[in-house]
């Protein structure tokens, strides 16, 4: 079990993950397993001030692990990059917003950890580059800059995760563009290509597919050179995971259909899932959206919008290549259904956790989230996973 710390304190609720005689689909040769039943137990929580923590977080973008278990929480804005121990004590911030080695200027992408667990970083101002820092203090070691043509208006976003020989990224054209005379239009062009970015800075296009840009309502001004947008509520969106076996999981969230590639291009396939919608209320579009805002009405009259939820919502993968995938909840739900998939798209297990938490991070015997809703402080939980 994690150690305790001064500065944050370890819980212990149980969460019963029910592991079921399941099999999914119509795939004659999917079998029946039966598989056993499992506790998760939170035993650590990072930034819940009603608990007496002294640090706590503005809104969490994302968090990663590295080898020894220490946890790297990504906030936006402001941008902060920051390291626990595996017990919650607070190491250091990893880099820091500014102009001067190793750090970075209108925000970042990632973390991802490397396979020597160096912890990388994407910034994009003045020039597109990975920042790469040390893996036992994380001080800033270098730069790799990767280099576009001036002519090319693509932009390469973001660092979905680290390989021995490079890293993986995707790289398309932004989502409002400027025509000659200066006025921005919308591009209607939503895929990015998946790319293999190589020590040097030079990459390979087009290796492990596409994925598309998640949705949003754009609107560009008639008599200006502005331009706003509005979230979709429910919106779809790519969401991925980078596997310890350098496999990377992806898929558009409108079907419950997950690509899987590794960075070589040797192991493919698609883990599928037959699951029912769930319906979007009205109540829930009111809530989301406020449409007495005449560009908001506008936008969402003339938009096709969806009238179920997305399939799943997000998901992770641990060692052993399974799938965590959490679905979405009817309206009024508390808790959230999590199923857990292998590469035949078998479902070998399902629990519930609260609403609020997105699983992130499934390794070495422990599962770790970012709980973060309306009204709620910003905070992660780790669960030990009992077996």
């Amino acid at each position: 079990m994690i150690p305790n710390s001064m500065s944050f304190k370890l819980y212990a609720p149980l969460i019963c993950m029910i592991l079921l005689v399941s099999c999914t689909g119509t795939d004659p040769e999917r079998q029946q397993t039966e598989v056993e039943q499992v506790v998760l137990e939170e035993v650590l929580s990072l930034g819940d001030e009603s608990k007496g923590d002294t640090i706590l977080f503005g809104s969490i973008d994302g968090i990663a692990v590295n080898g020894r278990g220490d946890i790297f929480v990504a906030e936006r804005r402001p941008w902060l990059l920051s390291a626990f121990a595996a017990d919650g004590t607070y190491l250091s911030p990893v880099g820091a917003e500014g102009e001067g080695p190793g750090e970075y200027q209108h925000g970042f992408s990632g973390p991802a950890i490397g396979p020597a667990d160096s912890v990388y970083l994407w910034a994009v101002w003045p020039y597109q580059r990975i920042q790469i820092y040390d893996p036992k203090d994380f001080s800033f070691v270098r730069n790799v800059r990767v280099h576009l043509e001036e002519t090319d208006l693509r932009a390469i976003h973001p660092l979905i995760g680290a390989t021995e020989n490079g890293w993986i990224m995707s790289i398309g054209l932004q989502n409002i563009l400027t025509n000659d005379a200066g006025r921005p239009f919308i591009n209607e062009d939503t895929d990015r290509e998946l790319i293999v970015v190589n020590r040097e800075g030079i990459y390979s296009s087009g290796l492990l597919g596409t994925m598309q840009v998640g949705e949003a309502m754009y609107h560009v001004y008639e008599y200006s050179n502005g331009f706003t947008f509005r979230e979709i509520p429910f919106a779809r969106a790519t969401i991925w995971a980078f596997g310890a076996d350098d496999v990377l999981y992806y898929g558009w969230n409108d079907t419950f259909e997950i690509n899987f590639m590794s960075a070589d291009g040797s192991t493919s396939g698609v883990i599928s899932y037959d699951y029912d919608p769930v319906l979007i209320t009205e109540a829930e579009i009111a809530e989301a959206l406020d449409l007495n805002d005449p560009i908001t009405r506008e936008l969402f009259d003339a938009y096709k919008h969806h009238e179920t939820k997305p399939a799943f919502q997000t998901f992770a993968v641990d060692e052993a290549s399974k799938m965590w995938v959490k679905l979405s909840t009817p309206e009024g739900g508390t808790q959230a259904e999590w199923l857990v998939l292998d590469r035949e798209s078998q479902v070998v297990g399902e629990f519930t956790l609260p609403l609020a938490v997105d699983l992130k991070v499934v390794q070495g015997g422990y599962a770790y989230g970012i709980e973060q809703g309306d009204g709620l402080d910003p905070m992660v939980v780790i669960y030990e996973i009992q077996e």
